[in-house]
This record gives structure tokens, sequence and C-alpha cells, in this order.
């Protein structure tokens, strides 16, 4: 009997030790691994906290190199005090993706340090992140101009998707604290030339919290490695209600009806905000 157990006890050893280097082999190939699209967005999306203001906004690396943070204006405007916190992600030592707080100065003296868009409500704001300190970033290629939308093309029922942090201030969809990703369609017509067409409409519940999520479309895909290309057509603005008063005989009020509708920022705005940061030297 003791022999068995003796041997049980070296098969396990011997299973513990394999499995340990197969678990390091698995996450070390992890973190090598170049993400796709949709995991490349969803790092990039994080959520920003704030007394005055929880929402989301989306990380986008300059062509000179610097990143920016992306986000509705209202999102910044709304801010108590000088500084907000934004959730970061990146590998911990053991390969396993932990959250990485990050402080961001949002005021000096008064003064507002965002750059927002004259007309849309659009803001962005140099962020100095160390490289390592998020899992992804967003090149400024993939704001779609508006040739890119054209040749999508941006019409009424394009699926697209969205990323988002509903409620950010009492719900959290994952322990990580990663973006909620939504699927919606394009609903309203029409969409082009984008001057004259500010804002569109996405078949696609959205809430408090999601202002100044990505909002996605999926362009193409490698039919030799599966991998799937998109570009960020815009951002979360805000939703649209149906209010409906009632008045009884001691009392009086008003329903609030959410329509499912999310009201967008086209993406030619967000270029023209960071390239406006960009002409002031905020580069």
């Amino acid at each position: 009997m003791r022999q068995h157990h003796c041997a049980a006890f070296v098969l396990w050893l011997i299973w513990q030790v394999v499995g340990l280097g197969v678990t390091t082999q698995l996450r070390a190939e992890q973190a090598s691994e170049t993400p796709g699209f949709l995991t490349q967005v969803t790092w990039a999306t994080v959520k920003i906290t704030n007394p005055g203001s929880t929402a989301t906004g989306f990380l986008v690396e300059l062509p000179s190199g610097p990143w920016v943070l992306v986000s509705a204006a209202h999102v910044f405007s709304s801010m108590k005090g000088d500084q907000c916190t934004v959730i970061l992600h990146r590998r911990g030592d053991d390969g396993r993706i932990v959250k990485n707080p990050q402080t961001v100065p949002v005021r000096r003296e008064n003064k507002d340090l965002w750059e927002k868009h004259p007309t849309a409500d659009v803001a962005v704001i140099r962020v100095d992140f160390e490289r390592d300190a998020n899992l992804g970033v967003l090149p400024y290629e993939c704001l779609a101009t508006e040739q890119m939308l054209e040749k999508l093309p941006l019409e009424p029922g394009l699926i697209v998707r969205a990323l988002g942090f509903p409620h950010a201030n009492i719900f959290n969809g994952n322990p990580e604290e990663f973006g909620i990703a939504r699927l919606g369609c394009i609903a309203s017509y029409p969409l082009l030339p984008i001057k004259e067409n500010p804002r569109f409409l996405v078949d696609m519940n959205t809430f408090e919290g999601d202002s100044g999520g990505p909002v996605f479309a999926l362009a193409s895909e490698n039919k030799e490695t599966g991998a799937v290309a998109g570009y960020v057509i815009g951002l979360v603005s805000g939703q649209h209600f149906v209010d409906e008063e009632f008045k009884l005989i001691y009392q009086s009020g008003k329903f609030r009806h959410r329509m499912g509708l999310a009201i967008i920022v086209p993406s030619v705005f967000i270029r023209e905000t960071i390239d406006r940061l960009m002409a002031s030297g905020g580069n």
C-alpha cells in the first residue's frame, strides 16, 4: 500500500510541475499575443470617475506619440475639483490582468486643461501615462474620416458596437471593470455629409455613464488569419426619452420613458478636436 501511495504522490507532483509550466507558458503566450480589433477597443476603453461625473472614455495615440483621453465634453465640464481617476489595466507579474487606476489633472488654477470642440459634444485631454500603464491604446488612424464613413458605407441598418459603463457609480459588469459591450444598428437618415448631420442615432440601449464611449463598426476580415479590422465611427453623447405627464385629483407628475435610441457624435468631430489640441501645442 505504501508503494502505491508513494507512486501516486510522485505522479501528482509531476502533474503539478508540468501543469504549472503549461499555465505559465499559456500566460506568457497570452501576454505576447497581438489583440484583435475588438479586444483592442475593449482595452482602450476606460472608466472615468469623479465626484461630479462618472462616465466612459477611450485612449488614442497621437501621430506624434503621446496619448489623449477622449470623451464627451459634458463629461469633463461636469467634473468637480481639479482631477479625475481613470481606471486602466495592466498585466501583473504573474501575467494576470489587474486594474491600474491613474489620476489625471483636469484643471489648473481654475483653467480647464481639456480641448473642447466648438460645436460638438467632444473633448480630449493629454495624458502622461507610461507606455505599459494600460493594455492597449487606439491609433489615431482608426478614427474614421468622412471618406472612410462613405466606404463602410454608413447607412441605416448598419450593425455597430459600443462600449461603456452604464450607471458606472453603482454597477460593475465585471470585477476588473472593463467596459460593457453593446450591439445595435444605425437608426437615422441621412447621415452624410457630416457638417449637415452632426449627430446620428443608433438603435441601442444606453444609460447614464455610457457618455463618451466609443461606437465602432467592423470594416473587413482577413480570410487567412480571421483577424477583424474596424473603425471608431463616433462616441455616445446621450439618449432619447419621451416624457408623459399625468394629472390626478390629488397628484400630478411625469413618467420618463427610454426610447432605446443613443445619440452619437461622428468620429470626424473627434479627429477635429484632437487636431485642435495638437495645433495648440498640446501634443
